[in-house]
């Protein structure tokens, strides 16, 4: 079955065959990961056009990825919680986060007091956050029929206030952004979702993420990445000029073949050829990429 694409909520879905493998790509990676421990994971793909390849390896990366395994029970997170800490809850309608300042069970409903007052028995989980997120509240995200596709619907709570958040996404901002608008969708079916609502980026107005967005523009500044990050795409040819600069165990390199820079090509073959250790992507994978799509995988030590 095809995967299709809308440009965003408002443009008509086309289907093609390439989406559903470079989706997969990130799918793969995500339940293969330990398979690699102790060396570094480097993957080039060159596609004709960079549009949306990162976005879909990394929403592949997100969908592929448990969440956290923790207690997120409300009442017995809060009834342990410690004062001032950071926590993020979830209920029908709200993602919540910020620092924990009383729970009150003296008469019922139990209430909490975090980013705001809330009756306990309405929430859905809760779970401590090693540091604040951006916003104390935002809307809770909705998945369509990726997420009942990939079975995402049935942990969706789980994943929202306990998510891995373990993907940076490193290149133009601004392109990414663009991709990000993109409507995901299976076959024909009317209720796609958005890419930005699968990857989750951390932005100014998040109280939960999945993801991190860095331009690659000035990038040098925001290096070493935080050491909780498992993957990094490095999407084009002024991103991956940084490779030898990210330490994740796993990263993913998209060239653009429309644009004449060989340059980034030949730094990810310099490193091959003196400190790789190259792999079979069908068999040591599971993958195989779609026609026009050409790709290599090689390990280094970290």
């Amino acid at each position: 079955m095809l995967l299709s694409l809308a440009e965003n909520p408002d443009s008509e879905p086309v289907q093609s065959a390439w989406i559903g493998p470079i989706l997969a790509l990130g799918t793969r990676l995500a339940r293969r990961a330990d398979d690699f421990s102790g060396r570094q994971l480097i993957i080039a793909i060159s596609v004709p056009s960079r549009e949306y390849a990162a976005a879909l390896v990394g929403t592949g990366w997100t969908l592929g990825r448990a969440p956290v395994q923790t207690t997120i029970d409300p009442l017995t997170v809060l009834r342990g919680a410690l004062p001032r800490a950071h926590y993020r809850a979830v209920n029908a309608t709200h993602v919540i986060s910020g620092p924990f300042q009383g729970l009150d069970e003296t008469r019922p409903p139990a209430r909490v007091t975090l980013a705001g007052h809330w009756a306990v028995d309405r929430m859905e989980g809760v779970a401590p956050v090693a540091e604040g997120d951006p916003a104390e509240k935002m809307l809770r995200p909705t998945i369509g029929s990726i997420g009942r596709l990939t079975g995402v619907d049935r942990d969706w709570v789980r994943r929202l206030v306990a998510p891995a958040a373990d993907l940076a996404i490193v290149g133009t901002k601004s392109w990414i952004s663009d991709d990000l608008e993109a409507v995901l969708a299976r076959g024909d079916d009317p209720d796609g979702d958005a890419l930005a609502t699968l990857l989750l980026p951390r932005t100014e107005k998040s109280a939960t993420w999945f993801s991190r967005i860095y331009s690659s523009s000035g990038f040098a500044d925001q290096l070493p990445l935080p050491d909780d990050v498992s993957l990094t795409i490095l999407d084009g040819q002024g991103a991956i000029r940084y490779l030898n600069d990210v330490l994740s165990p796993i990263v993913v390199c998209v060239f653009d073949r429309s644009v004449a820079d060989e340059s980034a090509a030949e730094q990810v073959m310099q490193l091959r050829n003196s400190r790789g250790e190259p792999i079979a992507l069908s068999t040591q994978l599971g993958w195989a990429p779609p026609a026009g799509v050409e790709a290599l995988g090689f390990t280094v030590a970290l």
